[in-house]
């Protein structure tokens, strides 16, 4: 099912867009079969650049509300429009801002807030949904892979097997990530962190 995109106050700022173009850019020659994005807007512009300047002309962006970001909660929105960031943060994290410590994984903000779980597996849910249209059985990993700890480029990538690029938000790809990661066992909380159009 994929949504249309949202015209939430979501934009890109303007450097917002230049890293976007940037990406783009550096990405063109990258080979992508399968190209999704967040419904939120400054997602699915970056898509969009991707898209505009790869090399393969006929790619296309399909946005699905399954990639968006950790949902906040109405609590923490009134909290934010009311200028209180730090009533804000203590709704959101569900801690105080004089505790320290992490946030719990089953812990919901108010009015309709996602907890990290509820992120993981709405992740995972999304990497089912891809390993079936898109996954290709092997019998053994691909020796481009073996003994890999990081990828340095995005076109390291085997024959037959089809690349496909989401464009999403921190949370959500960092409980992507772990999930992959630490498939088949708990993690507490992600311990990745990712910046704007880094991959």
């Amino acid at each position: 099912m994929f949504d249309t995109v949202t015209d939430e106050k979501d934009l890109l700022t303007e450097y917002g867009r230049e890293q976007a173009e940037s990406l783009g850019k550096n990405w063109k020659d990258v080979h992508i079969d399968v190209l999704r994005s967040s419904t939120l807007q400054r997602a699915h512009d970056t898509a969009l650049q991707i898209a505009k300047h790869n090399h393969n002309a006929t790619l296309e962006v399909k946005a699905d509300s399954i990639y968006v970001e950790r949902k906040q909660g109405q609590a923490v929105i009134d909290a934010l429009k009311a200028w209180n960031p730090e009533r804000a943060s203590d709704l959101y994290t569900g801690l105080s801002r004089y505790e320290s410590g992490i946030t719990r994984r089953v812990y919901r903000p108010p009015g309709g807030g996602e907890s990290p779980n509820d992120v993981a597996l709405r992740a995972k849910g999304s990497l089912f949904i891809l390993l079936h249209q898109y996954g290709k059985e092997q019998d053994e990993p691909p020796r481009e892979f073996v003994d890999k700890t990081v990828i340095d480029s995005p076109n390291i990538l085997p024959e037959g097997i089809p690349h496909v690029v989401v464009v999403s938000h921190n949370i959500f790809l960092s409980e992507l990530y772990d999930s992959m990661f630490s498939w088949g066992s708990k993690h507490r909380m992600t311990t990745c962190d990712y910046r704007n159009a880094e991959w």
